[in-house]
């Protein structure tokens, strides 16, 4: 029973990292256009500010889910 609670995890921890992947950089167009100054003034500035923080969140979440998933699959008891 446990090995298959640590190949069901050893998927889980696949399909983490692809979907962490995946959306790594989803916010990387808007944050570029912010950066060559696609929309200004006071607005502007605080939409490029809240996107780029945004990023940041967006990154520490998907890092932190897939670190996650690996402790948990690291913990699981190897096969004897």
């Amino acid at each position: 029973m446990a090995e298959l609670d640590r190949e069901a995890m050893r998927a889980v921890v696949e399909r983490i990292r692809r979907l962490s992947d995946e959306h790594w950089w989803a916010l990387d167009p808007s944050c570029r256009l912010m950066e060559d100054d696609a929309w200004v003034g006071p607005a502007g500035a605080r939409f490029g500010t809240q996107v780029h923080a945004d990023q940041r969140e967006l990154r520490a979440v998907l890092a932190e889910a897939v670190h996650s998933a690996e402790r948990k699959l690291a913990s699981l008891p190897e096969r004897p």
